[in-house]
This record gives structure tokens, C-alpha cells and sequence, in this order.
């Protein structure tokens, strides 16, 4: 059975994390994975590296954070195919904080918008602090509820 699209996905070993801080970098994104942090990408039939995200490990949390797509590939379909690989590693603890054009996209994934007052607060200051520094973010947790399609 042949896959539904051309892209391999697959999680880096912490030798290969310099690869996604390379692709952050060529793409003048803000992303900078670490390399105990769980970070997947997305390549294509040549192995170059057109999508990445990572999982921040806080000690009671997990960000979702980094998530970028190479222009050229933006609108089809490659973050979507990121994300939902990236889910096996979510769990009801794991949190993102999209821009706000984002949060339906993010929604659709399986994350909810919480307020402050529902979440610990290492996340509501960690939030917070992007807040003060002029980000237009959302606070969302993982659910695994998406949205059916009717």
C-alpha cells in the first residue's frame, strides 16, 4: 500500500536536532529545538527538510512550539500531515499558543482554547510571558477532540 502523499515524517535523534535549528534558521523562523526535546519533521523524496515541530518538556507540561513550514509548502497540507503524526506524543497536558489566525487550524488537530484560570500556573505564566512581549497568541490544550467533518 503506497502512501497518500510524497513526504516522509519521522521523529530526529538528538544527533539530528542540528538539522531542524538549520531549517529554523534558512527560514527565518524563531524555532530552536533542544536536543532532549522530542522534534519531528516533515521531507521530501530528496530529504530536505520542509516542515518541523517540537515538544518542549516542562517539568509538569509539554509546548508544542516551532512549528513552521517552508513557504513554497505552506497551504498544502504539510502541517497538517506534521501534527497529526506529532499527536502520538500529546497527551491532555501538552499545550500550544497559537497566533490567533491559527486557533481554528490548531483546533482542528484535536487542542481546545482554555482560559488562564483552567490551567497550572507554570502554564499561565509561561503563556503570560509571550503575552507581554506583543504576541496576538492563543492557550490551548490537547484534547484529541477535533472537530468531525459533516
Amino acid at each position: 500500500m503506497s502512501p497518500k502523499h510524497p513526504y516522509n515524517i519521522q521523529w530526529l535523534s538528538e544527533l539530528e536536532i542540528p538539522l531542524a535549528n538549520k531549517f529554523y534558521r534558512k527560514h527565518g523562523f524563531r524555532g530552536k529545538a533542544k536536543r532532549h526535546q522530542s522534534c519531528a519533521v516533515v521531507k521530501d523524496n530528496d530529504k530536505q527538510i520542509l516542515a518541523c515541530g517540537y515538544l518542549r518538556d516542562y517539568n509538569n507540561f509539554k509546548l508544542l512550539s516551532g512549528v513552521a513550514v517552508d513557504s513554497i509548502f505552506q497551504g498544502q497540507g504539510v502541517a497538517r500531515l506534521l501534527l497529526e503524526f506529532m499527536t502520538q506524543r500529546f497527551d491532555p497536558l501538552t499545550y500550544t499558543f497559537p497566533y490567533e489566525q491559527l486557533i481554528p487550524f490548531y483546533a482542528s488537530i484535536g487542542f481546545q482554547v482554555v482560559s488562564l484560570e483552567q490551567v497550572e500556573a507554570s502554564v499561565n505564566e509561561l503563556y503570560s510571558t509571550y503575552v507581554k512581549q506583543g504576541r496576538l497568541i492563543g492557550l490551548m490544550q490537547y484534547t484529541n477532540k477535533a472537530p468531525r467533518n459533516t
